[in-house]
């Protein structure tokens, strides 16, 4: 069976998707990058107001909910030429999934085109809900009587069915693991979590559930989950827009491994999704 190695990064609003497509495009240009960009892509439209955002020491804004560009990149990845197909969208798109229950023709065709699967999940703005996965009975009902909340589905319920919704539309059943498409799970604007643990341990704490379901769905090989700081730190003081200014932007950001270990070549991630 042919792999289609384009990527499609996915994630809920204010994930991260932008501003890493715009340092990976950044890093790439300037050779700042263990991949080589083989020609200038054509249409930079999709991450453009990013890069420039970046360039002045600003945080990019997040994409218009209805938006949908892509960004085509002509990459050499060790001895593999491969386009690079990064669709950006406003992430309004992938919560409509779960909450509306609809997946139009134009995320349809997204999905069937790509078969490598990058997660993009904040775990820092993840808030549990009374999840038996992660506390007990008695617990859950001391909660309760101090909180209120409006019922609705918990985080680990929203990823799951959308990873669910995303199989169907490409005909993947769930009776044996899965080898096609390939998921990275990806946690994103880690250096809000201040923490050593591994991107696995921060994903069997904060969302146990869909740990569990990707490793009973996927084949072990098939799947991969890491840590990744696109933007390595907030630009909302003077200080840390002057030094985007005086290092440039494609000296900041970084990725973490499954050991922990961090590498300040965020465009590894891309490497190591296509590895699997």
């Amino acid at each position: 069976m042919s792999v289609n190695d384009s990527i499609l990064i996915i994630g809920h609003p204010s994930s991260g998707k932008t501003t890493f497509i715009a340092q990976f495009l950044t890093r790439v240009k300037k050779r700042k990058s263990s991949i080589s960009l083989i020609k200038a892509p054509e249409n930079i439209k999709a991450v453009a107001d990013a890069v420039k955002k970046l360039s002045n020491g600003e945080a990019p804004t997040a994409t218009p909910a209805g938006e949908n560009e892509e960004l085509v990149l002509s990459i050499q990845v060790g001895e593999k030429s491969i386009d690079l197909v990064c669709p950006d969208y406003g992430g309004e798109q992938v919560s409509d999934m779960t909450e509306l229950m609809t997946i139009d023709d134009h995320w349809k065709k997204l999905l069937n085109n790509s078969d490598r699967w990058v997660l993009f999940i904040r775990a820092h703005t993840i808030m549990p809900r009374y999840d038996l996965s992660r506390n007990s009975y008695e617990k859950i009902d001391n909660e309760k009587h101090t909180s209120l909340r409006s019922p609705g589905l918990s985080e680990q319920s929203k990823f799951i069915e959308l990873l669910q919704s995303m199989l169907h539309i490409k005909n993947i059943g769930l009776k044996h693991p899965i080898s096609m498409p390939t998921i990275s799970i990806v946690l994103t604007c880690w250096d809000e979590l201040e923490t050593n643990e591994t991107p696995a341990q921060v994903l069997q704490d904060k969302l146990p559930m869909l740990l569990h379901f990707v490793e009973t769905v996927w084949e072990k090989d098939s799947f991969e989950i890491f840590g990744l700081s696109a933007q390595e730190f907030p630009l909302n003081t003077i200080e840390a827009k002057d030094k985007y200014l005086d290092d440039l932007p494609e000296s900041f950001g970084y990725v973490v491994d499954q050991n922990g270990a961090k590498d300040k070549d965020i465009t590894k991630l891309v490497a190591a999704t296509l590895n699997l």
